[in-house]
């Protein structure tokens, strides 16, 4: 099977296929993680720990497995394993295959001796996320969150120790709170840790999710190039920088280490036949970014190829990808009939039922398009399919996307309202684009799929009130800075 990526005129093609996984740790920074396994599996280990720094939740954990059966007795392999099938900044709930996977291998690890006291309480804190007792995943990332800071207090030495802290405390930041309090926290602990330790890649890798957002962005730019210097072959380390140039409106550098991002994915060794995310995550950023350059054509050839390519990984990344990328090209040009044409399933092949988040956005794009059309019938049947899967997440325990989603029926109900002649239009768009900027943006994203501040705007302009539309666009670029919509508006309300 052929899966190809447009990196601007070229197109680059590979075959996957089930092979053996093993990391360059050359090209992935360096670390000091001494366990207590035999030596040949402690370098084992060792790779495998550094891939988990860079996310590459797969190829980690076929190195830990690895080691695993090198050395039986090693109870960090199966700690590894663990933590490969847990996903702490991921916003995806954890599927059923590897929560079996990581319960199997903490069960494991459970028979073994640990080894040193450092080695036991990691292996207590990945026990605490895969505590049976804790029925939601949220409650289990904050377990597994406390224990691992513990850790750090109590080894404040530690390297690994520090970084894991880190990324544990970005883990259960809301990303709502405006002061970013956790992520300036963060992030200076990843900063120390940097000078410390500069070919560390949990530093590099997690300080640049600390300083995703407006505020925080040009903070990241050392750190970015020093990253992408790191692992110049890694794709989460080649895209994982396009989250600060997107914060930045850096749209060119943005598409272009995503198209990077995107080849690497097909370049490397795949575990089975499935396709990374990381495949479809980069094609939606450079979807989102070629869009905010006006190249419409590549950006369409690129959600087809996103589209067109079959057997991609079953996790909330790829069904993301898949529904967001189609909808905001269709969006972002004001396209309202295909956007109300939106098929309600984007992709075959996933499990659809674990990703109630991703088709909320399908519903939320066919509601808008809908009743922006002054289709009735098309507005109520996406506003249904919008809260029943908000009951959905408001089961799992998934607030984030419950708010969202409310925010996103919002702005349909105010769209209808205004097409119907409803005075109270502009009041129900002002309240949910508050409501979506108080939720802030989930990692997974670019940018929220069609900010309603940004709606808000247009609905003033398209009521005579150019000049509060013009604040109202300024207000959407503080948070989702050079977007074009926002841009041509000012410029069109400006008489330019």
């Amino acid at each position: 099977m052929k899966h190809q990526i447009l990196a601007g005129s070229i197109a680059l093609s590979l075959s996957i296929g089930a092979v053996a996984v093993r990391a360059d740790t050359a090209k992935l920074g360096q670390i000091d993680f001494p366990t207590s396994c035999t030596p040949s599996a402690q370098s084992t280990v060792t790779e495998g720990t550094l891939l988990l720094h860079h996310m590459m939740y797969q190829m980690a954990s076929a190195r830990f497995e690895a080691a695993a059966e090198t050395d039986p007795s090693c109870a960090m392999a199966h700690w590894g394993v663990a933590m490969s099938n847990f996903h702490p900044l991921w916003p995806g709930i954890q599927s059923p295959p590897e929560r079996e996977k990581g319960l199997a291998a903490i069960e494991q690890a459970a028979g073994l001796d640990a080894g040193t006291s450092i080695e036991v309480a990691y292996l207590a804190a990945a026990a605490a996320f895969y505590d049976p007792e804790l029925e939601t995943y949220p409650e289990r990332k904050a377990a597994w969150a406390e224990a691992q800071r513990r850790i750090y207090a109590d080894y404040p030495d530690n390297n690994d120790a520090a970084a894991f802290a880190a990324l544990a405390m970005l883990a259960i930041a809301s990303p709502g709170d405006r002061s970013l309090a956790i992520q300036r926290e963060a992030g200076a602990l990843l900063e120390g840790l940097h000078e410390k330790a500069p070919q560390h890649p949990g530093a590099l890798h997690y300080v640049i999710h600390a300083y995703d957002h407006p505020p925080l962005a040009e903070a990241a730019l050392p750190f970015v190039q020093a990253y992408l210097e790191l692992a110049p072959e890694n794709p989460h380390a080649l895209h994982m920088p396009s989250h600060i140039m997107t914060r930045l409106g850096r749209w060119e550098e943005a598409a272009d280490l995503n198209r990077r991002s995107a080849a690497a994915v097909l370049a490397q060794p795949m575990i089975g036949e499935a396709v990374s995310n990381h495949y479809p995550h980069a094609l939606d950023y450079l979807t989102y970014a070629l869009l905010q350059m006006g190249e419409v054509e590549e950006a369409s050839e690129t959600v087809a190829t996103l589209l067109s390519t079959a057997d991609m990984q079953d996790v909330f990344g790829t069904a993301y990808a898949v529904a967001a990328a189609p909808a905001r090209l269709a969006l972002e040009q004001d396209d309202w009939e295909a956007v109300a044409s939106l098929p309600e399933i984007p992709y075959e092949g996933l499990d659809w039922g674990r990703y109630p988040h991703a088709l909320a956005i399908v519903a939320f794009a066919q509601g808008i398009g809908a009743a922006r059309t002054g289709n009735a019938e098309g507005v109520e049947a996406a506003l249904a399919r919008l809260a029943d899967f908000s009951d959905t997440m408001n089961d799992r325990g998934m607030k984030y996307w419950v708010k969202l989603a409310s925010a996103q029926s919002g702005a349909i109900e105010a769209w209808q309202a205004y097409e119907t002649g409803d005075t109270t239009a502009l009041a129900m768009m002002l309240a949910a684009a508050d409501l979506e900027d108080s939720v802030g943006k989930a990692p997974v994203t670019p940018s929220h799929v069609l900010p309603v501040r940004e709606q808000l705007g247009d609905m003033q302009r398209l009521m005579g009130y150019d000049e509060a539309g013009v604040s109202s666009y300024q207000a959407a670029l503080i948070i989702s800075p050079n977007r074009r919509r926002s841009n041509q508006g000012i410029a069109e309300a400006s008489g330019n």
